[in-house]
């Protein structure tokens, strides 16, 4: 294109040309130059440029899609063929699209092989230093080996054989403790928020004597339970994220059995609640996703291990497992579907171990009664 233009009183000339790529339209080169005194000499110029713009688009094009287009692109098809098969909710889909977005956003404009093996390490670096855990990051290498491996298959990235993310190592996640509340601090927290009148009180309760999660007891409705055969019909759950009613996580209903003091408990709440469509009511905090935070704060107050409302779950489970009920039991009533998370809690609560040790016998007899004298 040949624009005309005034400087310092006299006419001249400039050309403009652009060139766009029809692999990746959002791939373009645009080149510019002024100063020509008559339209004739710009024309002849623009040729030239036109040219130059060629000769670096191609150049570029050797390099393989932009980053930009494949992840939009790797957007677009796991949406037909994970999210609308089941394969994959919608909203992990949009969280995985957002988080590329955010991690590797400055690569956009260049091309994707240009990120490769020594650019994802200081990416993972990155995020390390940012304080993401060792199972977000996995997740996010997982993720983006995806998106490289859809290019590679879809013969969008032709120079390339494998992910980049091939060579990166995370090392090993060093794990710690779970945290998690002894009999004694269980009873002091219902204790301390009975004694308060705290709102909560009744929803930690039940939390503690069902092991349901925030939004299963959030979505939890009278219709729900049955007092006559002592049954918590478990079939549904709140997502505070999208404000909308679901199915419980594992995808299927459950029952849980009312104890003696689970009633106790909901009988109170019924009749402050005058019967309404919900058990519990609809806590401000609680519809923003803030329990955990309220529950830690309380904790802090009382002088109790700063725990977060999941937490609730686990004290259930491994109590129930200490006081001798069957993995197979706490299973079941828990809602979980895979043997290895209940292995993770029967770890926890110690059963798999106890009483293990009782057969060594080093000390000779005198010398172990002169030890049980002493303490």
């Amino acid at each position: 294109m040949i624009q005309e233009y005034k400087k310092d009183g006299k006419v001249l000339y400039k050309v403009r040309v652009y060139v766009r790529s029809k692999e990746s339209p959002d791939l373009r080169v645009t080149k510019q130059e002024g100063g020509f005194t008559t339209a004739i000499e710009a024309k002849k110029h623009e040729a030239t440029l036109r040219k130059e713009c060629e000769r670096e688009l191609h150049q570029t094009e050797a390099r393989g899609v932009l980053w930009a287009d494949l992840l939009g692109e790797w957007h677009e098809h796991s949406l037909k063929t994970k999210v609308a098969t089941g394969k994959r909710s919608k909203l992990n889909q949009d969280d995985y699209f957002g988080s590329m977005k955010k991690w590797l956003g400055r690569f956009s404009n260049r091309p994707a092989s240009d990120l490769n093996a020594f650019v994802m390490a200081e990416v993972f670096e990155s995020m390390k230093e940012e304080g993401l855990c060792f199972g977000h990051r996995k997740k996010l290498k997982q993720i983006i080996k995806s998106v490289f491996d859809f290019g590679i298959q879809s013969g969008r990235l032709k120079n390339l054989q494998r992910s980049p993310t091939f060579d990166i190592v995370l090392g090993k996640d060093s794990e710690s403790r779970p945290e998690i509340l002894t009999i004694g601090e269980i009873q002091t927290l219902i204790e301390k928020a009975f004694e308060s009148d705290h709102r909560w009180k009744r929803v930690w309760a039940t939390a503690l004597l069902t092991g349901m999660r925030s939004g299963e007891l959030f979505a939890l409705e009278w219709s729900d339970v049955d007092f006559e055969n002592r049954l918590l019909n478990v079939n549904k759950s709140h997502n505070c994220r999208l404000k909308t009613i679901k199915s419980t996580k594992a995808g299927y209903w459950r029952q849980v059995p009312i104890s003696e003091d689970l009633e106790k408990v909901l009988r109170e709440q019924r009749n402050e609640t005058n019967a309404g469509e919900y058990v519990f009511p609809r806590i401000a905090d609680w519809r923003r996703g803030l329990q955990a935070k309220v529950l830690r704060s309380f904790c802090f107050i009382h002088g109790l291990p700063s725990i977060k409302f999941h937490t609730l779950r686990a004290c259930f489970a491994t109590q129930m497992l200490r006081l001798g009920v069957e993995p197979a039991k706490v299973m079941k009533i828990c809602g979980w579907k895979e043997l290895k998370t209940m292995q993770h809690y029967v770890r926890l609560a110690g059963i798999d171990v106890q009483g293990a040790t009782e057969a060594i016998k080093l000390l000779p007899s005198q010398a172990y009664g002169a030890v049980l004298r002493l303490a």
